[in-house]
């Protein structure tokens, strides 16, 4: 899909609900935020709207508290739905079909692999090879020709930093570093991103990081590194949710496994799987696909129904 009729699309319209995926991560809110002050900047009412709570580790970006927990359908002209790997994750698929069916437009702005949104959409803006959405709503801002600040900047590079873990995964091509240096040109500080998602740890949230390393099991035989974390584990440290970010990519730098995953109790009865792999030949994504999931080739997700049960430092899975 070229950015043409996008760009008209916009163009046309007034009022435009943006939306990403339920606990969202860095290039899930970079890529959302970056496209509300850009369109703000040619007179659009943008809303932006996730069906999770912004983690506190990034309360620091520009605009993260305008994000919304719920919608009125009547109110918008155009959805745009961002780095969401399936409509489930939004939270509101039921009512982003009843929104097509009014014959109003959705934009799908995306670098996962193929999924129902597409079908959903009306228009796809999909690229496999990009290293975060956030690279594909750069270039969308570009055609636009809508002027870089620093705020749109901030946002746009916390996305690729994130997604890329760093700037040390495989997804980082020489376009990224390039996009990534023209950030900085525009005002972006890497050292605003830095200190809050990779320095800023409390100690809550070492204590329940050294519970889930304890609790660390290598199955020898596949080479897959696994952990899992409780609701009382997390009460036990006087930790949040927002916590356990990062612990499957601390799992995923032991040298010689294939796939790490890490699992936690979102609440009673649900489990959330996160699964890494730096393996060229390894889809995590297939391996998520099994319980529902999906995700990037090396970075996927998903979410069961079931209770994580604790003996000693082993752990397993009752499912619901």
């Amino acid at each position: 899909m070229t950015f043409q009729k996008i760009t008209k699309l916009v163009g046309s319209s007034n009022k435009i609900l943006l939306i990403s995926h339920e606990y969202p991560d860095g290039d899930a809110l970079g890529s959302m935020l970056a496209l509300k002050l850009s369109l703000e900047k040619i007179g659009k009412y943008i809303d932006c709207f996730c069906s999770s709570s912004v983690p506190a580790v990034f309360d620091f970006l520009p605009q993260s508290d305008c994000i919304k927990q719920d919608f009125l359908l009547g109110d918008y002209d155009l959805i745009v739905i961002l780095d969401c790997g399936d409509s489930r994750r939004t939270g509101f698929s039921d009512r982003l079909k009843e929104f097509t069916q009014h014959k109003r437009k959705i934009i799908n702005i995306d670098h996962h692999p193929k999924n129902d949104l597409h079908k959903i959409a009306q228009y796809n803006i999909v690229s496999y090879d990009a290293s975060s959405t956030s690279e594909i709503v750069y270039e969308l801002i570009r055609e636009l020709k809508i002027p870089l600040d620093k705020y749109i900047a901030l946002n746009l590079l916390c996305g690729l930093y994130t997604d890329t873990g760093s700037f040390k995964h495989s997804n980082t091509t020489p376009k990224t570093l390039k996009i990534a240096s023209e950030l900085l040109r525009k005002g972006a500080r890497l050292k605003r991103i830095t200190e809050n998602v990779i320095n800023n740890h409390s100690l809550a949230s070492l204590r329940l990081w050294g519970i889930a390393l304890s609790r660390l099991a290598i199955n020898k035989k596949y080479r897959v590194a696994s952990s899992a974390l409780t609701l009382e584990d997390i009460k036990y440290c006087n930790a949040t949710k927002d916590d356990v970010a990062g612990i499957v990519n601390m799992i995923n730098t032991i040298p010689d496994i294939n796939v790490s995953m890490f699992l936690y109790q979102l609440d009673t009865d649900t489990i959330k799987g996160s699964l890494r792999t730096e393996k060229s030949d390894i889809n995590v994504t297939k391996i998520a696909g099994i319980f529902g999931g999906g995700g990037l080739k090396k970075a996927s997700g998903f979410t069961i129904k079931g209770k994580i049960l604790v003996e000693g430092n082993s752990f397993r899975v009752k499912y619901s």
